[in-house]
């Protein structure tokens, strides 16, 4: 489930999800909807592997990915399918495709995903985050 949130200058997103593997997932998807209006096809698929101190880490550093490969070569991300996760390690394919004008348009300027109030935790058996853009 992805909820945006009302923030003072920039975006804030919230997902819940019954697993990790579904929050980085549905993170992907919601970070989609802020770069693009239309949806994307899993056409294309580039390999991600990050190792860092824990999950708030590797969700900043899978936005940066995504970012990376959105504003490089204009990967609109389809989705983000888990190869292997674990507290520090992230390993999955982000599918996605060329930015096509003729069924999508830019919706908004990513600038990066901050630390900002950024959690993320397992309570009660779901996983929660919340993490702000820079926009």
């Amino acid at each position: 489930m992805i909820r945006w949130l009302n923030h003072t200058a920039d975006v804030r997103l919230e997902i819940v999800s019954d697993t990790i593997e579904g929050l980085y997932a549905d993170f992907v998807e919601g970070l989609r909807q802020l770069l693009v209006t239309g949806d994307a096809e899993p056409v294309k698929a580039e390999e991600i592997d990050l190792a860092e101190s824990g999950p708030p880490d590797l969700l900043v550093s899978l936005g940066r990915q995504v970012l990376f490969y959105f504003n490089a070569s204009q990967l609109v991300p389809a989705r983000f399918d888990v190869v292997t996760v674990s507290p520090t390690r992230l390993q999955g394919r982000l599918w996605g495709e060329p930015f096509d004008p003729d069924r999508m348009a830019f919706h908004m300027e990513v600038k990066g995903v901050t630390y900002h109030d950024l959690e993320v935790e397992e309570r009660k058996g779901k996983w929660r985050a919340r993490v702000t853009f820079d926009v």
